[in-house]
């Protein structure tokens, strides 16, 4: 099976006959700050450390994310990428019937696929992209699953479950023994983080979050996921099961150095934030495009036009994401990561382009 992602800059680049430099990629959510200098400074300055093993427990690694969360460092297993814990959490809980949203991250169904689990959409574009806990609840009862996984911000639609409808659903799966999984890739991206579940850990052992610092320090190349529960049994059968020095030097000593520089994250959302609100600014005065909320580094919205959107852009040098392959979208539904302003202004032109000479 090919998998369809954003960021195939590649694919698009050989398909179009562009040079690769000359794309500018909206597909894949990557903090539009791009690496940090003290990125560059921590791999230049652990060149020589690439001829020893990193620590195989990452002590350190782990510490300062329990810090950073005011967590429990044994609370914690180590990911390359999150795609790692996503496609060993289902066999590690031995998951046989799961809930997940639709649309949603795809991994998440081929992870459970893997193991030969079933899986249950809750269809969101039925509730025009809102999340209604009653009826995940009640769909939950119905369907008699072992399983919930969420997204939150969802991914592609960008908007966030609040807490309260997320603590509704948990006492629910609490109650039922139900495990909840909870995938919080993009929330280092959010302003208030008062909708993470990270403060419910402790007491709740059949939660499993997953967190990413891929994104947020713009690193998809080297890669950085976690999982925090409280669940040690899990965690260890899934340390049991992983591959040693799983997580490089480099990314060790990066993930180190960024988690003391809250200034960097800061400045991240700050500016996806002015960007974000640039780009809904403009995109709600395109006749043809409905909007959805976004609390993230990426907007979602559905093309109300005949044209083939991605196509035209690609044609000057912009790569959008089509959302035709999520599960229940058509190919009328686009998802555009927030770039830099110069990016985001060459963006709208276009778009406003596009539209003028097609009318």
């Amino acid at each position: 099976m090919v998998k369809v992602h954003g960021g195939n800059i590649l694919e698009m680049a050989e398909k179009y006959k562009i040079e690769p430099k000359n794309i500018i990629d909206f597909s894949a959510n990557i903090n539009p700050l791009g690496l940090s200098g003290e990125i560059k400074k921590v791999i230049i300055e652990n060149i020589d450390n690439i001829i020893h093993y990193p620590d195989i427990n990452y002590k350190s690694l782990k510490n300062l994310i329990a810090i950073h969360h005011s967590c429990k460092s044994d609370q914690i297993f180590l990911g390359n990428g999150a795609s790692e814990i996503i496609y060993m959490l289902p066999a590690s809980l031995k998951s046989k019937k799961v809930l997940i949203l639709s649309p949603t991250f795809s991994e998440y169904e081929e992870a459970i696929k893997l193991v030969d689990g079933e899986v249950v959409y809750f269809s969101m574009e039925r509730e025009n992209f809102i999340i209604d806990e009653t009826k995940i609840i009640d769909l939950l009862n119905i369907e008699k699953v072992d399983t919930i996984w969420l997204c939150n911000p969802n991914n592609p639609t960008g908007d966030v479950i609040k807490f309260s409808q997320l603590e509704v659903i948990l006492n629910y799966c609490q109650l039922k023994n139900i495990n909840f999984i909870i995938d919080e890739a993009f929330m280092d991206f959010v302003d208030d983080q008062q909708n993470s579940l990270i403060n419910k850990v402790d007491e709740n052992p059949n939660l499993f979050i997953i967190r990413s610092l891929t994104k947020i320090f713009a690193i998809p190349g080297l890669r950085l996921g976690y999982l925090l529960t409280s669940n040690y049994d899990i965690l260890k059968k899934m340390e049991e099961a992983s591959v040693p020095w799983r997580i490089n030097t480099f990314v060790d000593k990066i993930g180190q150095a960024m988690l003391k520089n809250n200034l960097f994250i800061k400045e991240s959302i700050s500016y996806v934030n002015k960007e974000r609100n640039y780009l809904v600014e403009n995109l709600e005065k395109v006749q043809d495009i409905i909007l959805y909320p976004s609390v993230t580094n990426f907007l979602f919205f559905c093309w109300k036009n005949d044209l083939d959107l991605k196509d035209k852009m690609m044609k000057n040098g912009i790569l959008i994401r089509s959302c035709e392959n999520f599960k229940n979208l058509s190919k009328t539904y686009y998802r555009i990561a927030v770039r830099t302003h110069e990016e985001n202004i060459y963006f709208i032109n276009t778009l406003n382009k596009i539209m003028s000479e097609n009318l």
